[in-house]
């Protein structure tokens, strides 16, 4: 390759070995503006995968789009500033995007600061207590959905000191009525993609007069380069900041490959594929948080063929960038208000609960908040030197657990984890505010000392009357065979808009059986300690309403499903990951003392056994394994050897915070001799349900129904369940209900079944039989061509098939036939 024809304005910078406990100032004018590099939490590609990315919608708008924008000539977009500390991601993600957003919708001017919306209220609560450490721009949407962000007037400013809480009632309130709606990504990396986003900063893609903004991440050192003309080129290909996207020029050039030309149909990187890594052509217009000392004004050009390149080779994180909807206004229901003090805020995590049983004593159902979560670093959780933190947390989705118009008990719950008890602390005040009925109810217990290493729960009786959404939908139409279905399902009350999903539960039963002491077959992991081995089955495994042909395993006592290890260890990462927790915890290996991942697997089931120590705790043992079965049951089992005190967790999870289950005695104790297993709930796999509300797919079984649990949420995160019932049959054309063509005996079965069949002339045979479930177990001919003639198919049971009922499928040239057999 030639040398390239342009000034590089950035050095080449030495590759970090550690960004995640350093930020480096790497501007090369020391006495200038600092640019803050090293402050980003990088996502797990578990984290990326979960985030919906929005549907290519270059086709769809005729719209003509113009050849350059840029969206900071908005009086939606603040004046450029300059970051502290390591807040990349919510200078970005807040700061930039959040302003934007929501002055967007309001109609009002960034450029003053009540309009404004801080970096570090977020950041704070992030960092450990420490401006070394970073974020992702999900941990604050996910902050700011749940209990909004006050604007930076209330708050002091941009950024406060790294180890600032907001303090005050009124204060928290105030930023409740603030929120982020959804988040979701795009992605840049083929034309479409980039079309799409292109209408996303244009006109919000739904026609408006202005559209948004979007954020990324990339790597700014290791061979980052701006060339003349403030056009980035190449990024580093260690993955460290967080930047914001605000338009585009497509009159921008660059000649990559030194030839003389600009180009977008040439293979100028000689991969035999002509794509957008090869054009010379066009670039986004992207922001920074290092002030208007960089580049021009603090804004840069990114080259689009950046945007389809892997992180590794210079292109940005994922080939997705991330944005956000927002709420217009918001006003909670429901809000928990509390006087709290500790020695170290980051031992204690604070959770609301509900019951509609007013003589409980623990809540029935609990509600998990992103702040206050065990956050802060060790520091004092005070309001000043002599008073408590005064708090509000917005509890209106503990409405989903209560009728309207009805008694109920709702708990504050304040769980230490001090194991040296070292800290203490006291809860002053408690009490609660019906908004609606401008009621305050007060707990009668006050300065309550906070217990070592347990929940300190406080509650208070209280009488809500709230409107409540609901599925009118009354029944589904029938589904048929090898036909595409969609239905829309239709919701009222509460406060629209309205979000649809799908709850799907696991049944815990006991049980009886032996622990599986396989080592014959040992898994090699990617290090003894934070590591993951990759596991193809012979068999599709279903999980959630989706089938699976390989898994992960991860060294903490889980099952994963990408190839990236995550410190899945608590609760609440259990419930925003794709996982099945075993004995999650800070596991360890020890080859010396012949620890080891085992596995064994046939075509209908794997066991996967952990026997193993702690983190720096040789000694410590452990010895659990599961059992995964082509049917989605899921068997656990604990050893008799298992060290005692030891934090663990136990359960199923879909990643989604609504579809998840732990066993009933996780994290309770010594779980050794101890088995029990999982079922899952009968589901159409190949079906699902879009946010707003329609339900589609294609459905494998005939002549079966299903009852549904459909989910509908408000705007004030309300959510109520309804389970429709949901039926398919064979098409018109298939249709020989009352035509006998298929025998099967015995029937129950036991040991075998045989079927058998009678074919009058030649044709194609398929004889298939699947679980209750959908998933396919056997199959006898697969378009098979049989001549005329007596067929016998036998069936041997093996001890894998469990009781229960099975559906069988024969299809003969262009008709089919379906039935229910039943295992004893």
């Amino acid at each position: 390759m030639n040398m390239k024809k342009y000034l590089v304005l950035f050095l080449t910078f030495l590759i970090l070995t550690s960004i995640k406990s350093q930020n480096l100032n790497i501007n090369p004018d020391k006495n200038g503006e600092p640019w803050i590099v090293g402050g980003l939490r990088v996502p797990t590609e578990e984290e990326i995968a979960s985030i919906k990315v929005l549907e290519n919608i270059s086709e769809k708008n005729k719209k003509s789009l113009p050849q350059t924008l840029d969206n900071t000539q908005k009086m939606f977009f603040r004046p450029i500033f300059n970051q502290s500390n390591g807040s990349c991601a919510q200078a970005s993600g807040i700061a930039y995007n959040f302003t934007y957003e929501i002055n967007r919708i309001r109609n009002t001017d960034a450029s003053i600061l009540e309009n404004q919306y801080p970096s570090h209220f977020t950041y704070n609560f992030l960092n450990g207590g420490n401006g070394d450490n970073g974020s992702w721009y999900s941990d604050g949407w996910n902050i700011i959905k749940a209990n909004g962000c006050p604007n930076s007037l209330i708050y002091g400013g941009l950024s406060i000191n790294e180890t600032f809480w907001m303090n005050g009632y009124g204060n928290y309130e105030s930023a409740m009525e603030n929120r982020v709606h959804e988040q979701f990504a795009i992605n840049v990396s083929t034309p479409e993609g980039l079309t799409t986003l292109k209408y996303w900063l244009f006109d919000h893609l739904e026609g408006s007069e202005t559209g948004g903004l979007a954020n990324f991440s990339a790597g700014v050192t290791n061979e980052f380069t701006l060339s003349s003309g403030n056009k980035i080129t190449h990024f580093g290909h260690t993955v460290n900041h967080a930047m914001t996207i605000v338009g585009w020029n497509d009159n921008i050039e660059f000649d990559f490959n030194g030839d003389g030309q600009i180009t977008t149909n040439v293979d100028i990187n000689e991969d035999n594929i002509v794509d957008m890594r090869d054009w010379e052509k066009g670039a986004l217009i992207m922001v920074n948080s290092w002030g208007t000392s960089w580049a021009n004004g603090g804004k840069a050009y990114i080259m689009y063929k950046l945007l389809a390149e892997p992180a590794e080779n210079g292109g940005i994180l994922s080939g997705k960038v991330f944005s956000i909807l927002v709420k217009s206004e918001y006003s909670p229901l429901l809000i928990l208000k509390t006087k709290i003090n500790h020695s170290s805020r980051n031992k204690l995590s604070i959770k609301a609960g509900i019951s509609s049983d007013i003589n409980s004593t623990v809540p029935d159902y609990i509600l998990d908040f992103p702040v206050f979560n065990f956050q802060g670093g060790s520091f004092q959780m005070n309001g000043s030197n002599t008073t408590p933190l005064e708090i509000s947390l917005d509890i209106t989705p503990l409405l989903s657990y209560v009728e309207s118009d009805s008694d109920c008990k709702i708990f504050l719950g304040v769980y230490e984890n001090d194991p040296n008890d070292l800290s203490t602390g006291k809860i002053w005040e408690y009490k609660v505010e019906d908004t609606e009925q401008n009621n305050d109810y007060t707990c009668n217990n006050e300065m309550v000392t906070i217990l070592n290493n347990s929940f300190t729960w406080l509650s208070v009786n209280v009488d809500i009357n709230f409107d409540s959404p609901a599925i009118v939908t009354q029944f589904l139409p029938v589904a048929f065979i090898d036909e595409y279905y969609q239905y829309q399902l239709i919701g009222d009350g509460g406060e629209a808009p309205y979000k649809f999903s799908i709850k799907l539960d696991y049944e815990e039963e006991t049980l009886t059986s032996t622990f599986p002491l396989i080592s014959s077959v040992e898994l090699t992991p990617t290090n003894q300690d934070d590591g993951v081995a990759v596991l193809d089955l012979d068999f599709d495994f279903p999980y959630y309403g989706k089938n699976y042909n390989q898994i992960v395993v991860n060294t903490d006592g889980s099952i994963i499903f990408v190839p990236e290890f995550d410190f899945l260890r608590t609760p609440e990462m259990v419930k925003q990951t794709k996982m099945i927790a075993v004995f999650a915890s800070d596991l360890m290996f020890y080859p010396e003392d012949n620890d080891g991942i085992f596995y064994e697997m046939t075509d209908n089931y794997v066991i996967i056994r952990w026997k193993s120590s702690l983190f720096d705790v040789q000694e410590a043992n452990i010895d659990v394994a599961l059992k995964l079965f082509s049917s989605g049951e899921i068997e656990f089992y604990y050893g008799g050897n298992i060290t005692d005190n030891i934090s663990w967790v136990s359960g199923v999870s879909n990643g989604d915070l609504l579809n998840y289950s732990f066993y009933s005695n996780s994290g309770i104790g010594n779980p050794q001799n101890t088995m029990f297993k999982f079922v899952p709930q009968s589901f159409p796999i190949g079906m699902e349900i879009t946010e707003d509300g329609v339900f589609k797919g294609l459905t494998v079984l005939e002549n079966f129904t299903w009852d549904i649990n459909f989910v509908i949420t408000d705007n004030k995160n309300i959510s109520k369940i309804k389970t429709i019932s949901f039926s398919n049959s064979a098409t018109q054309i298939f249709e020989n209900l009352n035509e006998k063509v298929i025998f099967y005996y015995p029937n129950p079965f036991n040991d075998y079944i045989n079927f058998v069949f009678v074919l009058d002339s030649s044709k194609i045979v398929t004889l298939e039989v699947f679980d209750i479930t959908g998933k396919k177990i056997e199959t006898f001919a697969n378009n098979q061509f049989l001549e005329k003639g007596n067929y016998n198919f036998r069936w041997n049971i093996t001890s894998e098939i469990k009781s229960g009922i099975y559906i069988y499928k024969l299809i003969l040239d262009d008709k089919k036939y379906t039935g229910s057999i039943l295992k004893n």
